[in-house]
Formats: structure tokens, C-alpha cells, sequence
């Protein structure tokens, strides 16, 4: 019988040490992990106090002594369950149920508890009438339940209770990939709500408290967790905080490039990832997406951007790698986020277009249009071949204006610019220089080719008639037209001057016509047809 004894005392102390060694490596993990690892270190230190406290009334002789150690292992008792209560909340991902003034109304019940125990040996509030079982095979502490005693067991099972509802629903929502971890924190909820039960249904042999040793086993549970499944390592379980409630995709992968976890966001964006696809190689996913495999295999944190067409429409996502690693530095994964670039991109074009497009013909605006000639001289200076200008000014454009109104004014306008486009080339640079003014820059094009083109600008633009409101008109435009002879002559600044020139002339001799600018100094007018 002695042996027996010594047994269950042997196996209650190593429970406490085992919840002791939990709570302190939960604790080291805190900085990493947060608020869960705290709670769950307070919550295992509690058992380690309850365990110890346990086993010294079961190795105790004397009601005295047991009365001590029973007033002792309520330090432990009450602080059990908040603790363990706000570590299943945390794990679950619920913490926004978790408030400070919920907190304290949690803590107002197990400090009433405690209080109460602690009159054991005076009123005894909680232990009504405690006395010494000498019946079975060594002392044994008994003792009949009153109010108190129903309102602490009750309290206890609906903390366990909920614990278990919160980890029920994880097991099934979770990724099936983190649903070991699940099963493990169900398990852990279970075992002390079982020990609890026997115990204050008097199931047990000789009366023993079998709750202590109930939850030290759920510590061995957290311990195969944190050894074999990293359970505080990273926390899974809180997905749908960490990813339903984000705007972007998330893709978390192993070291292997295996898909571990993704959100509904990220489906959404990538339908070819599929619940199916979990623990499943990405490369096979995400076959459709070489932009982003090159990402995931260069392994280094950086932003690709992913063009991806959807219902005829083409969206732009930015995607992000990040290594993932665990409290030793060591690498355990990596996360890409996926975030929608669409909008900003839209954005970033529409400024763009502000800064470099004339608003109402939309065309190339001056300060644009002189920066894209610039370079084609720097280009023609450095490789050689010919590069033209053709400046256009629209006849009596003021009469337009007085006659139909300048809305009709800016139809025209906008009418020019279309016509314009529609004869020339991709390669060429057209741009409004203000007023009813427009300009050409044509490179690889030497003056002849360019008197060409311009002239056939002047037909089209001539047989064109204008639709504003109920009436219709007709606009012409001057040409002028300028070239650089050679490589070495290229200058824009001349090739303005020279177009310049020859527009003047080409007003001067009638308008509806184009003129050349044969040399730098003079200008010699074309045929109007």
C-alpha cells in the first residue's frame, strides 16, 4: 500500500516538474508569439502549483497538514481556469472577444473562489465539515459541498466547455494541414474536463482528485505539440483573424514548397489553388503563373507584379516573398502576399497621362512632346539616319470659335488630333503646342517623305467635316515642314526655327497648303494638292 502511495505522489510531483517545464518554455517563447504564450505559461504554471500542491496532501499524515496544502493548491486552482479560458480564446483566433473589462469580470469568480478556500480550517465557506478518510489505504481528505463547491464546479465546466466548442469548430474550419495541431488542443480541453468529472461525481478510487493529473496530461498533449508540430512556433489556428480578415492573398508554404495554408482572398485572385492543393507542391498549382514560380524559386524578398485577366478585364497584383523562420533562426517557410495593385496602378497612369498628355486632344502635351524629341536628336546624333518635323496650324480657327461657340471650337480640336492619328505611324511623336497648334516629330523620315505625309494630313483633314450639336463644318490646316540633311546637323532648336519658317510662308502664301524648309536659313513652298 505504501508503494501505491508512493506511486501516485512519484507520478503528481513529475506532472508538476512537466507543467513547470511548459510554462517556462512557453514563456521564452512570448516575444515571438505574443499573448497566447503568456497565458498558456500563467495557465501550465497554475497546474504545476495545483500538481505540487496535490501531492503533498496526499502524502500528508495529519488533517492540519492536509488542510495547509489544500489551501495551497488553490493558488493554483482558481488561476487554471481564466488563464486557460483566454489561451483557448487566443488559439482559436476569437481574441477580439477579449477585452479588459471582460477580463476582470473572468477573474471576479475564481478570486471569490479562492478567498473562500482559504477559510478552510476556520469557517470553511468552500470545504464544509473537512475531515480525514482513514478508510482506504492512507489518509484521504474529505468533505461535504455547499454552495460555494457547486459554484466553483460550475464555473469550471463552462470555462472547459467553451474551451472545447472553441477548439471543436477550429478542428473543422482549420486547413487540413494544421489539423493535427487541432486535434491536440481538443484533446488537451477534453482530458481535464474528464478528471474534473469523475472527481466530483466520486468516481474515482479513494476519493483522489484526479484533476491535477488530468491536466498535467493535457501538458504532455502541449508538449508532443511543441516538439513534433511546432504548435507555438507559429499559431495556425488564429487563421481566420490573420487571414480571412486580410484585403490581400496569402499563400503560406513549407521549405519544400509544399502548400501549407491560404486564404478565401487568395483563391479569389488564383482559383487554381484549390483546398485539394494543400500539402501539395505549388509548382504543380501555380503552373499557370511563371511570373510568380520565379518568384518562389529565387526565394529572396522581393515585389514581382502578376498580371492576371479576369472576365475581359486585366487586374495587376503586386506579390511579395517573405521568409519565414522560427524562434532559432531556423527557416520553417515562406508567406507571398498577393495585393492588388489594380486601382493604384490605374492611378499611377491617369497621373502620368495628367503630366504628359494635353487633356482635350489627348495627344502629347509641349513639355512632353520637346522630352521625346529630345531624345530622338540625342538618338540621331549618335547613330545617324533623318529625322523631320512638321508643324500644323489650323486656318482662321478663330472664326470657328466666334461662329459656333469654342465647344464646337474644342470638337474641332479633339477631331484634328483623331484625324492626325489615324495617318500616322506607331513610331511617330505628335503633341498640341497650344491654341490650334500641333506638331510632328517623324524620326527615321527624311523632309521629302515628311512633305508627303504632311500633305496628305492637309487632304484628310480638308475632306473631313465636323459634327457638333446640329450643324456641321469643315477646318483646314498650314504646314510647315522641316528636316535635318544629316546626323551632325541635328539640332531641335533649328528643326523648330526651320518649321517655323516654312508654316509662316505656307500662311503667307494662301494657308491650306504645305511648305518645305529646304535648307536651315530658307524655306520653299509645296503644292497645296
Amino acid at each position: 500500500m505504501i508503494n501505491e502511495r508512493l506511486l501516485i505522489i512519484i507520478i503528481l510531483i513529475f506532472a508538476a516538474l512537466i507543467a513547470l517545464l511548459l510554462s517556462v518554455i512557453a514563456w521564452g517563447r512570448r516575444s515571438m508569439v505574443g499573448t497566447p504564450a503568456i497565458y498558456f505559461s500563467l495557465c501550465m504554471a497554475a497546474v504545476s502549483i495545483y500538481s505540487f500542491g496535490y501531492a503533498m496532501e496526499v502524502s500528508s499524515n495529519s488533517l492540519p497538514d492536509i488542510l495547509f496544502w489544500v489551501r495551497f493548491q488553490h493558488w493554483g486552482i482558481q488561476a487554471v481556469t481564466p488563464t486557460w479560458l483566454l489561451f483557448s480564446i487566443y488559439m482559436a483566433g476569437r481574441e477580439k472577444l477579449i477585452t479588459s473589462k471582460r477580463i476582470a469580470a473572468l477573474c471576479i469568480i475564481p478570486v471569490f473562489l479562492f478567498l473562500a478556500a482559504q477559510t478552510l480550517g476556520g469557517h470553511n465557506l468552500w470545504h464544509i465539515n473537512p475531515s480525514l478518510n482513514t478508510a482506504g489505504p492512507f489518509p484521504t481528505f474529505t468533505y461535504d459541498r455547499g454552495l460555494i463547491s457547486v459554484l466553483g464546479t460550475a464555473y469550471s465546466s463552462l470555462c472547459l466547455a467553451f474551451s472545447t466548442i472553441l477548439f471543436t469548430i477550429t478542428l473543422f474550419r482549420v486547413a487540413p494541414a494544421f489539423r493535427k495541431q487541432a486535434a491536440i488542443l481538443l484533446v488537451g480541453s477534453l482530458t481535464p474536463w474528464l478528471g474534473m468529472l469523475l472527481y466530483m461525481f466520486g468516481l474515482t478510487p479513494y476519493n483522489l482528485d484526479f484533476t491535477p493529473l488530468a491536466l498535467s496530461l493535457s501538458g504532455l498533449f502541449f508538449a508532443l505539440g511543441f516538439l513534433r508540430f511546432r504548435l507555438l512556433d507559429i499559431v495556425p489556428l488564429a487563421r481566420d483573424v490573420i487571414f480571412e480578415g486580410m484585403s490581400d492573398g496569402v499563400l503560406v508554404l513549407d521549405t519544400r514548397d509544399r502548400i501549407m495554408d491560404f486564404n478565401s482572398r487568395l483563391q479569389a485572385i488564383l482559383p487554381d489553388v484549390r483546398k485539394t492543393s494543400v500539402g501539395f507542391p505549388v509548382f504543380e498549382a501555380l503552373a499557370a503563373y511563371p511570373v510568380l514560380l520565379e518568384l518562389i524559386k529565387e526565394n529572396s524578398p522581393k515585389t514581382v507584379e502578376l498580371l492576371v485577366n479576369r472576365a475581359g478585364a486585366s487586374c495587376c497584383y503586386q506579390c511579395s516573398l517573405t521568409p519565414l523562420f522560427d524562434w532559432n533562426k531556423k527557416a520553417v517557410g515562406k508567406i507571398i502576399t498577393i495585393h492588388d495593385h489594380t486601382q493604384e496602378k490605374q492611378l499611377l497612369q491617369q497621373l502620368e497621362d495628367l503630366a504628359t498628355l494635353d487633356g482635350l486632344t489627348n495627344v502629347y502635351n509641349r513639355r512632353h512632346f520637346n522630352e521625346l524629341a529630345t531624345r530622338e536628336v540625342y538618338r540621331l546624333q549618335r547613330y545617324g539616319g533623318a529625322l523631320s518635323l512638321i508643324e500644323l496650324d489650323l486656318d482662321h480657327f478663330k472664326r470657328v470659335n466666334d461662329t459656333y461657340g469654342h465647344m464646337a471650337g474644342d470638337a474641332a480640336l479633339r477631331t484634328v488630333a483623331q484625324t492626325c492619328r489615324g495617318v500616322l505611324r506607331q513610331s511617330d511623336i505628335l503633341g498640341r503646342f497650344g491654341g490650334e497648334e500641333f506638331v510632328i516629330l517623324l524620326p527615321e523620315t527624311d523632309r521629302t517623305a515628311a512633305a508627303a505625309l504632311a500633305q496628305k494630313l492637309r487632304v484628310a483633314l480638308e475632306q473631313q467635316r465636323i459634327q457638333y450639336e446640329d450643324r456641321s463644318f469643315v477646318v483646314t490646316a498650314s504646314f510647315g515642314v522641316a528636316g535635318v540633311p544629316s546626323s551632325t546637323d541635328a539640332s531641335l532648336e533649328v528643326l523648330f526655327q526651320c518649321a517655323d519658317q516654312a508654316l509662316y510662308e505656307a500662311k503667307e502664301t494662301g494657308r491650306n497648303r504645305v511648305c518645305v524648309c529646304n535648307s536651315l536659313t530658307r524655306s520653299n513652298p509645296a503644292p497645296t494638292s
